[in-house]
């Protein structure tokens, strides 16, 4: 699956355009502390930091969950540090890793990077909930993008997860994601748009067509365009021997395979925000998809909700064009809208008013 984002901005890191601030020294002094913790999932080990408020002995707890690509705590954390700071003003702990093969943690993804990311995240959910501080059955998990499909594949791992927020999470096959994103990508970079939709359609024919010589033409357009490259659908055309044996399952993991049967089944609240100008993902697509499964599922702490002029990070945004949020995020300059941050606060006091009332009946 394609979701360059999360890569974009790892070099972005590594070049030294991502710095942390003098202001999150000053919260971390007045709203909370942290404690570094190695976490051990089969071969890997996996290191990150927990947030830990000062106000409280036990908290409930949220696992974030990266998208794509080599991404360390360096990087995401003074992205996303407003966001910790809500979660840690509700009284939620918050714990962020390095993904494995980066910064601190150890070992490598391997061909089951989906399997591998689930199962990672099931061991840092068990970590957690053998500590004193955390209130184990309040447990949950937070994610962006490629956690569309990680979150809820870890959801049929392990029945501890009490929650989920999804920010613009995939909600559909990702070869249809990598279509609408490249069509985007090069109306973005100034390209005409009926060359945008051409290269779309050749990216939906390339895995829909039964027909070799149709797939053979939309994967030789792709492997020519420059645009296709930037964003890795530019590989060549398979033999009519492994055309046939494709499997096109919307069941397996792979370019076919659809998260959101697995959403459905979920029976815990869901947070679903999708940014109004995200050229990365389809916004409409996934409400659509979040707001189906959740039909299914019956959760009244159930939400889809739209920001208004924000991009695939959910920043405030002009364009939502991926050199837009380049130029916001090496300048310092990427700012959650008040609307983000205020639905993700106010659906986490109905969730800890839950979590309460649910506490009173136990007792």
């Amino acid at each position: 699956m394609n979701y360059r984002i999360a890569s974009w901005l790892m070099i972005m890191a590594l070049c030294g355009l991502v710095q942390s601030s003098a202001s999150a020294q000053e919260a971390q002094d007045s709203l909370y502390r942290t404690e570094e913790i190695t976490v051990q999932a089969g071969d890997f080990t996996i290191v990150g930091d927990l947030y830990i408020p000062l106000e409280g002995t036990r908290h409930p707890a949220v696992v974030w969950v990266h998208g794509s690509g080599q991404i360390t705590r360096q990087l995401m954390v003074p992205l996303i540090k407003p966001q910790i700071e809500v979660f840690i003003k509700a009284g939620f702990s918050f714990f962020i890793d390095d993904i494995p093969g980066s910064g601190a943690s150890k070992g490598q993804l391997g061909n089951v990077v989906f399997q591998d990311r689930a199962l990672i995240l099931t061991k840092e959910i068990e970590a957690l909930k053998i500590r004193t501080d955390i209130i184990p059955t309040q447990i949950g998990v937070a994610g962006a993008s490629q956690a569309g499909v990680v979150m809820p594949l870890a959801s049929t791992m392990t029945s501890d997860i009490a929650f989920m927020v999804a920010e613009a999470c995939v909600a559909e096959p990702s070869y249809r994601q990598d279509a609408y994103l490249v069509k985007h990508f090069m109306i973005c970079e100034g390209l005409s748009p009926e060359e945008a939709a051409k290269t779309a359609r050749m990216q939906l024919q390339r895995y829909e067509t039964e027909n070799y010589e149709e797939y053979g033409a939309a994967a030789e357009y792709l492997s020519s365009s420059e645009p296709c490259k930037l964003i890795g659908l530019n590989n060549p055309p398979v033999s009519e021997e492994r055309f046939k044996a494709r499997v096109k399952s919307a069941t397996k993991l792979g370019a076919y395979y659809d998260p959101m049967p697995l959403v459905a089944n979920m029976n815990f609240p869901i947070l679903a925000l999708f940014g109004e100008k995200d050229k990365n993902i389809d916004s409409a697509q996934g409400m659509e998809a979040y707001r189906q499964a959740f039909k299914t599922a019956g959760n009244t702490l159930n939400r889809v909700e739209l920001i208004a002029n924000a991009n695939h990070c959910l920043y405030e945004a002009e364009t939502g064009c991926v050199r837009e949020l380049m130029a916001q995020v090496g300048s310092g300059k990427s700012y959650y809208s008040a609307q983000t941050l205020g639905i993700i606060a106010d659906w986490l006091d109905q969730l800890k008013t839950r979590f309460d009332q649910a506490d009173l009946k136990a007792q």
